[in-house]
């Protein structure tokens, strides 16, 4: 006697689904950037890792698309990366968050910043701010974060 019940089930992308139903500003919304630094003050020459969390809030996955292969990237006093010369790759990327995923990403700053292709200069003792941002289209610069560290 046949079954009546199908005999295999069928997948169901709850990102790609959301991706095309959800619009691109109320998926921009529902994340929420934040980055730290594990202290304020630092001694010359001291790594400074810089820790930046990104938070669905939303109880669906989310899907958006990157201006780059990877999802974020990171600045000391406006300069990305801490690097004068480099530049993203044009390729572009996706950022994935499962329904209500926090998700931390980590990058160090040996307290130099490059400016030239073989030449890197010692940060000036003081304040920098340290900020990173989801490579994504925000018009709004809402998926961005920045701290402020003092280097002595």
């Amino acid at each position: 006697m046949p079954s009546s019940r199908p005999t295999t089930t069928r997948s169901f992308d709850a990102a790609k689904a959301s991706h095309a139903l959800l619009p691109r500003a109320l998926r921009r919304r529902a994340l929420v950037v934040d980055c730290t630094t594990d202290r304020i003050r630092y001694a010359q020459d001291d790594p400074v890792t810089l820790r930046v969390t990104v938070r669905n809030r939303l109880p669906v996955p989310l899907r958006l698309r990157t201006e780059a292969p990877v999802p974020w990237t990171w600045s000391v006093d406006g300069v990305d990366r801490a690097s004068a010369v480099d530049t993203l790759p044009d390729d572009a990327g996706t950022l994935r968050l499962a329904r209500r995923e926090t998700r931390t990403f980590e990058a160090v700053w040996y307290q130099r910043i490059r400016v030239a292709a073989d030449e890197w200069v010692a940060a000036a003792p003081g304040e920098h701010t340290l900020g990173a941002r989801l490579l994504v289209v925000d018009p709004t610069d809402r998926l961005t974060a920045s701290t402020t560290i003092r280097v002595e």
